[in-house]
């Protein structure tokens, strides 16, 4: 059996971390097939075998760097960004990089902004609850809108949520999951690794990782791509920036565009009420609970 590198995938909460980890294992350890999906994520680690567990080949939890500085694995996994106090992406990274081989940094581009925010949202409980209702700061909620801080979340009017989220979430998950790309590419052994790519381009960002290791697959990365076509049809919020780019032309071109109610999320309502008010159009949002859906509603509802 070739020797496997030591390997760090490095990423944000929802980029798919374990997904890239169970495509390594599939192509570096002989061994038979084993999905590794539970709903819509890759968190299912039975096809992990005991015989690798034993020889420490991949780890089942993720480490933080401190801990990678012990850990015997030859694969991790690390969230460089998990509280506000921690340092910045790139220098975690950068730390990382002294400690394996290689690191791979699996990220999010503006083509699929949305999708990695929904992950973050709701990937972080096993539940699927909203990590964001969860957190959200009910001082917040009570000064800038008068709710009453023992008000139960389910019974808050939709477009107060929407309005502190169209505030608060964007930048919350950005300061979690964006970095200075550059700095990133400036790190000799690391590699950023489109999502969008992974996704839509499969075999050669495969065929792009392994020139990046310098191993050989023990198999043909043409028996993943059934499970990986798996993958991106359980990925229950790709969509969002699609339509959410549709909504924004129309509003821009002054063309009319309908949708479903339950084609947007609230949070992509809210990344929508984001982006107008980045261009000086504010919604009038008091009162409005059921969002337009159509953008000739829309342009009736902006001040």
């Amino acid at each position: 059996m070739q020797v496997i590198p030591r390997i760090n995938i490095s990423y944000a909460l929802g980029a798919y971390g374990n997904y890239i980890k169970w495509i390594l294992y599939s192509l570096l350890v002989d061994e038979p097939l084993v999905s590794p999906f539970r709903d819509s994520t890759s968190h299912n680690q039975q096809y992990i075998s005991v015989d690798s567990q034993r020889h420490k080949l991949f780890a089942l939890d993720l480490c933080s760097v401190t801990q990678l500085e012990q850990d015997p694995h030859t694969v991790t996994l690390t969230h460089p960004r998990q509280d506000i106090e921690d340092d910045n992406f790139v220098d975690v990274v950068d730390k990382i990089s002294t400690l394996v081989d290689y690191v791979i940094v699996p990220y999010f581009d503006p083509s699929n902004y949305l999708l990695g925010l929904h992950n973050w949202i709701f990937k972080v409980h096993k539940n699927h609850k909203s990590m964001y209702l969860e957190s959200i700061d009910r001082d917040d909620l009570e000064k800038g809108w008068g709710v009453e801080t023992t008000q139960p979340l389910e019974t808050i009017d939709r477009w107060i949520i929407r309005e502190h989220a169209s505030l608060t979430i964007c930048e919350n998950y950005n300061e979690f999951a964006q970095f200075n790309l550059r700095a990133l590419h400036s790190i000799s052994n690391c590699k950023p690794f489109l999502i969008s790519e992974l996704f839509y381009n499969f075999l050669p960002s495969i065929e792009y990782i392994r020139q990046f290791l310098k191993v050989d697959w023990i198999r043909d990365p043409q028996e993943l791509v059934g499970f990986h076509r798996m993958n991106v049809n359980n990925q229950k919020y790709k969509n969002q920036d699609t339509i959410a780019r549709l909504i924004l032309n129309s509003v821009f071109d002054d063309t009319n565009f309908n949708w479903q109610s339950e084609d947007i999320t609230l949070y992509t309502e809210a990344y929508i009420q984001r982006a107008l008010q980045h261009q000086g159009i504010m919604l009038k949002c008091n009162g409005l609970n059921n969002f337009p859906t159509s953008t000739k509603d829309l342009r009736e509802v902006l001040a």
